[in-house]
């Protein structure tokens, strides 16, 4: 069978999933549901949340690295208690580094051999995305920095569920120039029906999808889609000595300019270092 029937098949299987709702990832982890309802719940209190979070060691050895890396931890005392690990990052920054570790499982799980490669490179790109976000709401009282942060890791889970369907179809997988069209075509609706899945909110799951839920008017509020949709830009962008911002309407809205994204560039490095030092 040749890769042109296969990627026929491959697309024709996604479409009718998607059109049934039959979209789906395994479910995410069990703390990280506990964590999310414990944070619905006006009564949550740390030890309630710290008693949830201790069942799962890796979880927790992950948030004493970073209460105790130098972006979190500027006075340099270091955390030796979950309490205080939790007390110092705060219940949100909790809640992403809970998604990150579950994320980081799903992308690199030994089930998926057959897609490393894609796998890790979506992996580290979503790492990118997700600091960059961070980095531009971190700047705006209208947006939740943590909430960009998770907007930033979920944008390309679409694509993980493509990569790992894609096992069934090898020669497909193995034509890279049509296989990454598929992925840059149908990975956004897929995500925001995955997402969606998850049950988070609608504004995280639209963010996976810019192109449906970008307002081009610049005098419009800030949300999240503008963050990632903008993150994205800097990310594949960031590098050059000279950016065309100003004429963008989500970058108006988000105050991003050629003064301002110095700053903002600074703030994503030092994120992603941060990141990719407590998750190795």
């Amino acid at each position: 069978m040749t890769a042109n029937s296969d990627q026929f098949r491959f697309v024709s299987l996604l479409a009718l999933e998607l059109d049934n709702g039959d979209i789906s990832l395994p479910s995410l982890p069990d703390v990280v549901l506990k964590i999310r309802q414990l944070l619905e719940d006006e009564n949550t209190d740390f030890e309630r949340l710290s008693r949830a979070i201790s069942m799962d060691p890796v979880l927790v050895s992950r948030l004493f690295v970073f209460a105790n890396s130098a972006f979190y931890n500027r006075a340099n005392v270091k955390i030796e208690t979950l309490d205080g690990a939790i007390s110092r990052l705060g219940i949100e920054v909790v809640r992403s580094t809970a998604m990150s570790v579950a994320m980081k499982q799903l992308y690199t799980s030994d089930k998926h051999s057959h897609a490393h490669k894609y796998l890790r490179a979506v992996w580290a790109r979503g790492m990118k995305l997700s600091c960059m976000s961070f980095a531009i709401a971190k700047r705006l009282p209208q947006l939740n920095d943590e909430t960009a942060f998770l907007c930033g890791l979920l944008h390309e889970v679409g694509k993980l569920y493509i990569i790992t369907k894609a096992a069934e179809f090898p020669d497909f997988l193995g034509d890279k120039e049509s296989f990454d069209s598929v992925l840059e075509t149908w990975h956004s609706q897929i995500g925001k029906s995955i997402i969606e899945s998850w049950g988070f909110p609608d504004e995280v799951a639209q963010s996976a999808d810019p192109a449906t839920y970008l307002v081009q008017d610049q005098d419009s509020a800030p949300c999240y889609v503008d963050a990632v949709y903008v993150a994205k830009y800097l990310v594949d962008n960031g590098q050059e000595e000279s950016l065309d911002l100003s004429a963008d309407p989500s970058c108006v809205k988000l105050g991003i300019s050629e003064v301002t994204v110095t700053n903002v560039l600074t703030s994503y490095r030092d994120k992603l270092k941060t990141m990719q030092q407590s998750l190795a």
